[in-house]
């Protein structure tokens, strides 16, 4: 009698279920490889353009404050700045590789932000005038700050011969510059008068050092508008 035949091991059967679609190459059609491509595209032709328009600016200097007429500028009243001008006007604003020679002072009031302008640097024989401290009896107004421009007027002191007659104001000078603003202040701390400064020109001059001899009262008017130029032009 033969012995009975062992069973067989089972086998186990595996038989490959296909290619696995993560591992199949990407398709140009696919739209987020399409997407990906634009956009990269798109930040090359930004940088470029980006690129290519600092080329166009260049660094001039700009005031870093208000200056009045007649300041003499210094190095800390300046700051670079990046501008694109036209090539037409280019040379009327001082070039940031150029510094400025010593004494040299701002002919007219010139406004925080502003670009400096050649036609307002000379040298203080070339100031249209003088500056004078003209002392007020009260802070002045927000408006009168240096840069800006004020009227300068004058009330006489009374005439004794006529009793009971009010000064009339005259009008010493008109949009003057203002080349500083200073508090006076008492031993307290509380301010009791001011003193401003202002560019008068030489017709105006002798009039004003005769209201100062006499002691008469000095009153500043803004004009319209000068604070605001003087502040950020």
């Amino acid at each position: 009698m033969s012995a009975p035949a062992p069973h067989a091991a089972p086998v186990a059967s595996w038989a490959p279920a296909g290619r696995a679609r993560r591992l199949a190459p990407p398709s140009w059609r696919d739209p987020r490889l399409l997407v990906g491509v634009a956009l990269v595209l798109g930040s090359v032709v930004l940088g470029g353009r980006a690129v290519a328009e600092a080329r166009g600016t260049e660094a001039v200097w700009a005031l870093a404050r208000p200056v009045g007429a007649g300041t003499a500028l210094t190095a800390e009243d300046l700051r670079a700045v990046q501008v694109r001008l036209d090539p037409a006007t280019a040379d009327a604003y001082v070039s940031a590789e150029q510094l400025l020679a010593p004494g040299v002072v701002a002919l007219r009031g010139l406004g925080s932000g502003e670009l400096l302008p050649r036609g307002a640097l000379g040298g203080g024989a070339d100031v249209g005038g003088r500056v004078v401290a003209l002392p007020v009896g009260a802070v002045p107004d927000e408006e009168v700050v240096e840069g800006g421009r004020v009227d300068v007027w004058v009330t006489w002191p009374a005439d004794p011969a006529e009793r009971g007659a009010l000064p009339e104001p005259e009008l010493l000078a008109e949009a003057a510059d203002v080349a500083g603003v200073r508090s006076l202040t008492g031993g307290l701390g509380a301010t009791r008068a001011a003193e401003v400064r202002v560019l008068l020109g030489p017709a105006t001059l002798p009039r004003a050092l005769q209201a100062l001899a006499v002691d008469a009262e000095v009153s500043l008017v803004p004009v319209p508008g000068a604070a605001a130029a003087g502040a950020g032009r």
